[in-house]
């Protein structure tokens, strides 16, 4: 008797070349609109720094989600993750109080790579009283939460470590994962995917509830039939160009933000 069949699984498709794809489609008329513009424009890694607890990563900078996850406390935390939490409350302890004011958690949060913007931060801090300032146990849980939400490729991000191959391999578990709970039947349609991205609560950066995006997404995977359907590959492909338009979004926002 021969040893178990290994698990069934799609073979992978060819690469998406989602630049190629946008290139055709403005060449057939298509509107010029941010998603074709980060879809012609390849993701260009950050330089290069050394690595150690809140050092910057040499990957992209990560897309945090919002808060639905499982809940977790600051003992959750892996001991790389509160390393560098605990340094990072150090510096920005300016006074040494034992307290962070709420912008100085902010600039901590930047510094471990959770790039917060006011809606997420809401959901965070929630109703905690942020007059008095944040302890660092208080912001070790907040960031354990914050964390709680994310692949653990970002996970890896933020505690400074050098992204490795077993990353990238549970992040794209957790993502097929998600995929399967929308998917039993091994394919969503475009309603489907607009609600597993809100169910991984990725920024809805048009505020139509994906609605935009996955119309555009389609056009560029050449899904142009009537009721097109979305395996597991194509899902995976749509949120790594959602990720690059939520980093160009985040930017743009900052760049504001600092006028």
């Amino acid at each position: 008797m021969g040893p178990p069949a290994a698990p069934h699984r799609l073979p992978p498709p060819p690469a998406y070349c989602h630049e190629m794809a946008a290139k055709n489609l403005l060449d057939r008329g298509l509107p010029f609109s941010d998603v074709l513009e980060v879809a012609l424009t390849p993701r260009t890694p950050r330089a290069t720094t050394p690595r150690g607890p809140g050092s910057k990563p040499s990957t992209p900078r990560p897309v945090i989600r919002g808060s639905r996850a499982q809940m977790a406390s600051y003992k959750d935390l892996t001991p790389w993750e509160e390393k560098a939490i605990v340094a990072a409350f150090q510096k920005f302890d300016k006074h040494k109080s034992g307290k962070l004011e709420v912008h100085s958690f902010f600039q901590l949060c930047q510094s471990l790579d959770l790039h917060l913007n006011s809606r997420l931060a809401q959901e965070w801090l929630g109703s905690l009283n942020q007059v008095d300032g944040l302890g660092l146990d208080q912001v070790k849980n907040i960031c354990a939460r914050i964390l709680a939400a994310q692949t653990p490729a970002v996970r890896a991000c933020a505690a400074g470590k050098a992204l490795a191959l077993p990353d990238l391999q549970a992040s794209e578990e957790y993502m097929r994962s998600a995929f399967r709970r929308f998917a039993p039947k091994g394919v969503v349609g475009p309603e489907g995917l607009r609600q597993l991205l809100k169910a991984l609560d990725f920024p809805d950066v048009h505020c139509d509830s994906f609605d935009r995006y996955v119309s555009e997404w389609l056009l560029i995977a050449g899904k142009l039939e009537e009721e097109p359907t979305i395996n597991v590959h194509d899902f995976i492909a749509c949120v790594n160009l959602l990720v690059e338009l939520c980093q160009v979004h985040q930017l743009e926002q900052e760049a504001k933000d600092d006028l």
